[in-house]
């Protein structure tokens, strides 16, 4: 095939020009998954000066903006700028502006897409996505591989270091509960230091994926050679999901998928009593035969309103009463800041105080623990203002997709906001490159014509 031919292929001009090297940069950017975090800061600065000189050079900038897209940029700079403002009454001005920077994806993406809004026709939308699914495909497969040479990892008895880490005694008088629950904390400490990605943002990214495999299986792809290999992949990645134990975004999916199926494609109420049906058989189901949800179920239950013990017993700890006392901490600083909160640069400052102040528990001196709810980071950082400002950003975005009829996007953006309830999204490198590109798919989304 030649030159020319795969630059039609892949939606490129088939001259030279400066609009193709900011597509190309537009597609490694959307690989983030499979690259290392030095990488993917060189590929955004290089895209993001590329971006810019094709706006200079296009004069793109001087677009309509359509109803829709006009309010999501106009909130979710309000939000961004809302938090810089919190620097003048930060006392540590260094933290907060080391914060920003790590956040920058979350606006200067979405801003630099839309604005060259003309230079991304369906062809090139689609294979940024694509290229995002089969970076996600590659990175799962990569991390089963090496978990098939290490399985020991699964098989191996508790070790002394472990039943000490975790409190308890010989391991004869240890339950298969308490040992499951260790070999999934130990799995998943594996993958974080084989990959540094935390499962909850591989969940976020395999849910997507997995939905638009199914939308195109059920669209495009008619002949049986692409239906067995869709199969097998949405097959390893849902199955890959309950390995690593991704259990909020598994949570988020099945009620994604319930909303989705509700507003566009209409159902009766009796389609609708039967869709709360299965979801109550399916959740169940999930609870009885897959351990690590049942036991995380059981957990949760006997610790939702206990707080980790302070004092010479450290080890009494696990993820849900040292997530509760994050959240009673949370509550203080809401209460006490809750109009222009603490500043950006103060926020994890004030977190570990109420840590070591409120609580005592040596489990938080560990590691430092961020609010763990990205609605509360905005409440907390800078205040209600900014809150209600990311709010409305959050708000007109769905407007848009239910307006353009984007069900893919749609899913995919309400399993993101459902998974914000629980983890501070836009703070790691995973989670705010993955927010950052699906807002700006959503503003270069538009209404299907035929």
């Amino acid at each position: 095939m030649k030159l020319n031919n795969y630059k039609y292929l892949l939606g490129l001009d088939s001259e030279f020009r400066l609009n193709n090297i900011f597509i190309i940069c537009s597609y490694l950017l959307s690989i983030f998954p499979i690259l290392t975090f030095g990488i993917r800061t060189i590929i955004i600065i290089v895209w993001i000066f590329f971006g810019t000189l094709s706006l200079l050079k296009n004069k793109s900038f001087q677009i309509n903006q359509d109803k829709y897209s006009k309010p999501i940029i106009i909130f979710l700079v309000i939000s961004f700028m809302l938090l810089i403002f919190s620097l003048l009454y930060s006392k540590d001005v260094s933290e907060g502006s080391k914060r920003l920077i790590g956040m920058l994806p979350f606006a200067i993406l979405p801003i630099i897409f839309y604005l060259n809004k003309r230079a991304f026709t369906k062809k090139r939308i689609d294979w940024i996505i694509n290229f995002f699914c089969c970076s996600v495909i590659i990175f799962v497969l990569y991390q089963m591989l090496l978990l098939l040479f290490n399985f020991d990892i699964i098989t191996n008895d508790l070790s002394i270091s472990e039943i000490k880490r975790n409190n308890l005694h010989h391991l004869s008088s240890i339950s298969q509960d308490q040992i499951q629950q260790i070999k999934i904390r130990r799995l998943r400490n594996f993958i974080l230091k084989l990959v540094d990605s935390h499962p909850t943002y591989q969940g976020l990214w395999i849910s997507f994926v997995v939905f638009w495999l199914i939308s195109k299986f059920k669209s495009d792809w008619r002949q049986l050679k692409y239906k067995i290999p869709a199969i097998l992949v949405v097959g390893m990645l849902i199955f890959w999901m309950f390995v690593i134990s991704a259990r909020m975004p598994i949570l988020a999916s099945i009620v994604a998928i319930i909303l989705t199926w509700i507003l566009f494609k209409g159902v009766s109420i009796r389609t609708f009593s039967s869709i709360i049906l299965f979801s109550i058989i399916t959740l169940f189901s999930l609870y009885t035969f897959i351990k690590p949800i049942n036991t995380k179920v059981s957990e949760i239950v006997d610790n939702v309103f206990t707080l980790p013990t302070k004092g010479n017993d450290i080890y009494n700890f696990n993820s849900t009463n040292v997530r509760s006392g994050i959240y009673y901490c949370d509550g203080i600083l809401v209460k006490e800041n809750w109009l222009f909160g603490t500043g950006i640069g103060d926020m994890q400052a004030e977190l570990s105080a109420c840590y070591d102040e409120k609580i005592g528990a040596k489990v938080y001196k560990w590691q430092s623990y961020n609010s763990h709810n990205q609605y509360l980071f905005f409440l907390i950082g800078s205040g209600v203002l900014t809150l209600f400002s990311f709010c409305s950003f959050l708000f007109y975005s769905f407007k848009k997709l239910i307006a353009v009829r984007n069900s893919a996007l749609f899913y995919g953006f309400m399993v993101i906001s459902i998974v914000m309830l629980t983890e501070n999204i836009i703070s790691r490198s995973d989670g705010v490159l993955f927010f950052g590109l699906y807002v700006s798919l959503i503003l270069l989304s538009s209404k299907k014509t035929k």
